[in-house]
């Protein structure tokens, strides 16, 4: 007979530690599935040659699971300890004024604080200012640029989940776990092999263990099914290549991680039909925490990135007032020593050979990592005077998890121009303290390229709410309609916090799992025993002191531009060669099958924009064409659009349209467009700035197979209305929008002129 648990919890991140220790601590049979394996002292993978070896989730379950979702780039990891394996050690408390937005009543700091306080006591937090070794080079440099900028009085250093006892020396720590001292070998975000960082398996997760919880790793839960009374979940075994068990709990405690949680959660309702009842806003109010990352190259003095806990400062940015409000942090990053060199890729200063503008997110992906192998050989003394800058803030926590209908792929749709002021305010920060080290800053390429974001820090997509209505869980972490079953991390949390959340996932958990504790051994007072031992502690985002009016002005405004257009034509489908586009045109004509278009395209960056052909702008909008989209037409979230892009001949330039849709068969595609804008020696502007040379291809990605091909055209009625459509975002200035206006005119116009009128000149 199959042995029934009290609880069962899934994953061993900031909740699911938390869970197993408090659930343990109170005498209950407790058994924990972790999809990743254990990481003992000296074990985390360091084969910086083979991206393969110990690093990659989908190669034999290993350390970093990266998701390439259509709207989101998701970093997270995959071991005992979860996110705090690879986390950069920061625990901060959010203001009071972050839980008003959409948290259930009674949520804020006079809740929590007594459960932050009992986090900070278990990892044992404390700034690097603690540190009897001194204050890395880059923590210095950080303040002194604070100072430069004004932004002094907003300038702190975070609390950290790092232990500074002197290095080399192996002491146990208050749960009786041997630890060393940080011997600030910059490698915290890559896993600690000298047990210097406070992970989750050397505090919560040992005492789980101590009070005899039983803990399976390389289990990865794949579904959730109620019994009578309880739940059953099946789990892959990946240490017994890959076996499905099944283990029983009167209550499940669900803590895999907003992404995963979320994804597990969808399955169980939408496809095994386990959960069918679960709340219609599953998926809903995702958010990336305003994730940010972008690089500075050639400073003026030495960084030292790799001396140091990966962060070590902070910076408060508080601008504007209401809805515009945008608030976020921002902090100094270190890496690796033995990564100096592949991160140069993203130094613009390098003469790389030129990566191909119409590459999708999985093609660059592939391009970059090639191109990380060709650059890690370069001097490492430069990586001396290289850093890495990440900001997080208050997005609008309006995203969306899905799966798609019929290839059941989760993808994530993000509205990214919806979060323009606040990616621009970060961008802002981030071109001055570049300028302020004698600099050059440079941004994750897939933002660059494609607009995608990269997120370390997932938040949402089963949000607490008091009714059904508005939230997955009541705002005790209980599934609604589900008794016993419980969300206790990051996807439970009602928006972003603006600040790194590792804190405020941990104090959720604690009170929620408190209340269920209560609840379960009818004991009204049950608390966690360190309580009593844990200390009221300094809040150090809450002493930051923010003028009236909000902190200063970047001295770098950031302005973009948008437009709508639309475009009419014929396709054929199975036409060839797919290369003969009149003559799928006319075939398509002739059929009366239409494709057509309508997309917003936004660029978010007008100097970067008209600096880099490279540089994409945002198109989203609805595609229709004949027998492949619905008569409503098809969604397009996560365009891209290039002006003029380069190509071999001074003579030419391309524009590029890349607009991925699902069709109506539930298949993804994508409609690869092009104009050429070339005189063909009839001196034809208007055709060749109005001509999209179009195939529609089966997949997310330029190499996929072609379905359908034609010309779709922008008319002359349809351009005088797009004109009317131009506005410039991100300023008021009368002066500085006409300033865009005349600098986006002015590149348009002479681009036709370099290609029409130049070489009419030179002959």
């Amino acid at each position: 007979m199959t042995e029934t648990y009290d609880a069962l919890v899934i994953g061993t991140g900031f909740g699911g530690a938390v869970a197993a220790c408090r659930l343990a601590q109170a005498g209950l049979s407790v058994r924990v599935l972790e999809r990743g394996r254990r990481y003992p002292k000296g074990s985390f993978p360091r084969d910086w040659d083979n991206p393969f070896n110990g690093w990659l989730w989908r190669h034999n379950q290993g350390l970093l699971d990266v998701k390439l979702l259509s709207g989101m780039s998701v970093v997270q990891s995959a071991g005992y300890g979860g996110g705090s394996l690879i986390y950069a050690n920061v625990h901060l408390r959010p203001p009071e004024e972050t839980f008003a937005n959409g948290w259930p009543a009674g949520y804020g700091r006079a809740m929590l604080d007594p459960y932050y306080d009992l986090v900070a006591y278990m990892l044992d937090v404390q700034p690097i200012t603690s540190s009897a070794r001194g204050l890395p080079t880059k923590t210095k440099r950080m303040r002194e640029v604070a100072q430069k900028l004004g932004r002094e009085a907003q300038f702190f250093h975070p609390d950290l989940a790092v232990r500074f006892t002197p290095a080399g020396e192996s002491m146990p720590n208050k749960f009786g776990v041997a630890q060393e001292g940080c011997n600030y070998c910059g490698e915290c975000d890559i896993g600690c092999n000298v047990r210097a960082k406070n992970t989750l398996d050397l505090n919560y997760l040992a005492v789980a263990e101590q009070r005899g919880a039983q803990v399976t790793t390389q289990a990865e839960a794949i579904n959730i099914e109620p019994l009578a009374p309880g739940y059953r979940v099946t789990y892959k075994d990946h240490a017994a290549d890959g076996v499905e068990r099944t283990v029983d709990a009167r209550r499940v405690f669900l803590c895999a991680g907003a992404v995963n949680t979320t994804e597990l959660l969808l399955r169980c309702r939408d496809d095994s039909g386990t959960l069918h009842e679960l709340s219609d806003t599953l998926g809903y109010r995702y958010s990336a925490n305003g994730d940010l990352v972008a690089f500075a190259f050639d400073t003026r003095e030495p960084w030292d990135p790799a001396v140091g806990p990966t962060i070590t400062t902070s910076i408060v940015v508080d601008e504007g007032q209401g809805p515009g409000k945008r608030w976020f942090l921002f902090q100094e990053g270190g890496h690796p020593a033995q990564v100096a060199g592949a991160l140069q890729m993203f130094n613009p200063a390098q003469s790389l050979a030129r990566i191909p503008t119409d590459l999708m997110q999985r093609e660059l992906v592939k391009v970059f990592r090639q191109r990380a192998k060709e650059m890690s050989s370069i001097d490492g003394e430069r990586g001396r005077f290289q850093s890495v800058f990440l900001a997080m803030g208050r997005d609008k926590s309006n995203g969306k998890l899905e799966l798609v209908p019929l290839t059941r792929e989760l993808q994530a749709k993000w509205d990214v121009p919806s979060n323009l002021p606040l990616y621009r305010t970060q961008e802002q920060l981030c071109q001055d303290i570049a300028e302020a080290l004698g600099a050059q800053v440079a941004y994750n390429p897939l933002w660059e390229r494609l607009h995608v974001p990269v997120s370390v820090h997932n938040l949402g997509g089963c949000v607490m709410a008091e009714d059904e209505a508005y939230g997955v869980t009541d705002p005790n972490g209980e599934v609604h309609g589900y008794p016993g079953l419980y969300v206790l991390d990051g996807a439970a949390l009602p928006s972003s916090t603006g600040v790194n959340p590792a804190s405020t996932i941990a104090a959720v958990a604690e009170r929620n799992v408190e209340k269920a504790i209560r609840v379960i051994l009818d004991t009204p007072d049950w608390k966690a025993p360190e309580r009593a031992l844990a200390t009221p502690r300094e809040d150090l985002v809450g002493q930051v002191t923010i003028p009236v009016g909000g902190t200063v002005a970047s001295t770098s405004p950031v302005v973009g531009m948008r437009f709508t257009e639309r475009m009419t034509g014929f396709h054929s489908p199975g036409h060839t060669p797919a290369e003969d586009y009149a003559g799928a045109e006319k075939a398509g004509q002739s059929a009366n099958r239409v494709a057509e278009f309508t997309v917003t395209i936004t660029l978010t960056n007008l100097d970067r924009f008209l600096a880099d052909p490279a540089y994409g702008g945002i198109a989203q909008g609805v595609v229709h064409v004949s027998g492949l989209t619905p008569p409503e037409g098809a969604r397009v979230e996560n365009g891209v659009f290039n002006l003029f892009a380069d190509t071999d001949s001074f003579y030419e330039r391309r524009m590029i349209y890349l607009l991925p849709f699902i069709g109506q068969d539930g298949q993804p595609y994508l409609l690869d467009g092009y104009k050429v804008v070339k005189d063909q020696g009839d001196f034809d502007v208007w055709g060749a700035t109005a001509t999209l040379h179009t195939v529609i291809r089966q997949g997310k990605e330029k190499d996929g197979p072609v379905v359908s091909s034609g010309i779709i055209r922008l008319n002359k009625k349809d351009f005088a209305e797009q004109l009317t459509t131009f506005e410039v975002l991100g300023t008021t200035s009368a002066q500085v929008k006409a300033d865009a206006y005349w600098r986006f005119g002015s590149r348009f116009l002479g681009t036709l002129w370099d290609v029409f009128v130049r070489p009419r000149l030179e002959t």
